[in-house]
């Protein structure tokens, strides 16, 4: 299973894992920002968007 991470302004992938990270261990290598538009990411308020492929 694969996780995507997107910014939820610009829609900009962010990460994708083939293991599940916390969310707050990815951010942080992106000081909270995304890297596309630089729009502030919030480890505490995130969507979880699931699909099966």
């Amino acid at each position: 299973m694969t996780v995507d991470i997107t910014c939820g302004k610009c829609g900009e992938k962010i990460s994708t894992m083939q293991m599940l990270k916390s969310v707050k261990d990815v951010m942080k290598h992106y000081n909270n920002k995304c890297p596309s538009c630089g729009q502030v990411l919030s480890v505490t308020e995130f969507l979880l968007d699931v699909e099966k492929k």
